[in-house]
């Protein structure tokens, strides 16, 4: 029996025994991508998209916005971790990226205390029905900047290594429960239109944003358009991109530094090292 094998979709080395590629994923069902494809929810995604075109072409601004939808159409899904976490998954690619629920489970963490602990159980419930601990949390960032309050390195991942198995949401989904006044019942009716695969993420961000766009719209307010930075958790503005399965150092194409606080020249020096063994650019 050998120790590892081959994956035949991204040709890295698949341990023993992980279920499936834990570098790209292949080899599963991804019920996030499966949900955000049903014909229901393109048909009212297309409905927003749709209306947010033509009141753009009603304000003149349909130029403009369709630059901005041709931009985000490259964007990519970034995660904001620590430097010590980042340092952590570029010793080895065995190394996993683990979810909350992962972590709970494992014994490695307590949950959280806070306000938002029963809301984000019950969100991921509603959203993500026996399978929200296989559910990692991006965002979708056209500068590789992430969300800065969950840490100072800005994760890019590699778009063939997730977009098979990845799928966007509107805004932070616990936010999104709230807004839309979702019930938690037996039929809990999550609004149509909101999601949507990897593929068509432009026409989320399009549906959500375009209303924001005019004529006078330049590129390079693109980048602040799709994510915003707050200087809470809950005070981001960003499109949030659903991840299925598991994530390593080789999942990884770039990482950003953006502290504030200068860093010890040897931390950044050693994570640089250790992240180019894996092909992984650093940034700062």
């Amino acid at each position: 029996m050998p120790d590892s094998i081959s994956c035949p979709d991204c040709a890295k080395e698949i341990p023993q025994p992980a279920p499936c590629c834990p570098h790209c994923g292949q080899r599963a069902n991804f019920w996030n991508v499966i949900n955000a494809d049903q014909a229901d929810e393109r048909a009212a995604l297309h409905v927003r998209y749709d209306t947010a075109i033509t009141d753009a072409v009603a304000r003149g601004a349909d130029g403009a916005v369709k630059k901005f939808e041709t931009a985000v159409a490259d964007s990519k899904a970034v995660l904001a971790r620590s430097i010590e976490e980042v340092q952590r998954l570029a010793t080895s690619h065995r190394q996993l990226y683990a979810t909350y629920y992962q972590l709970i489970e494992a014994g490695l963490k307590l949950p959280d205390d806070d306000e938002w602990n029963i809301a984000r159980e019950l969100t991921d419930t509603a959203l993500f029905p026996n399978y929200k601990e296989q559910i990692r949390f991006a965002a979708l960032s056209l500068d590789g900047i992430g969300l800065s309050t969950f840490g100072v390195c800005s994760i890019e991942f590699r778009e063939e290594m997730i977009a098979h198995r990845a799928s966007v949401f509107d805004e932070n989904s616990v936010l999104f429960m709230e807004r839309h006044g979702v019930k938690i019942s037996r039929k809990t009716g999550v609004p149509k239109g909101y999601r949507a695969i990897w593929r068509e993420r432009h026409k989320l961000c399009t549906a959500k944003l375009a209303s924001r766009i005019d004529s006078t719209t330049t590129p390079i307010q693109y980048s602040s358009l799709l994510l915003t930075q707050g200087a809470s958790p809950e005070a981001h503005e960003f499109v949030e991109v659903h991840i299925f399965g598991p994530m390593t150092v080789l999942t990884m194409k770039r990482v950003r530094i953006t502290a504030t606080k200068p860093r010890s020249k040897a931390t950044i020096r050693a994570l640089k090292s250790n992240l180019a063994k894996h092909g992984v650019s650093v940034e700062e």
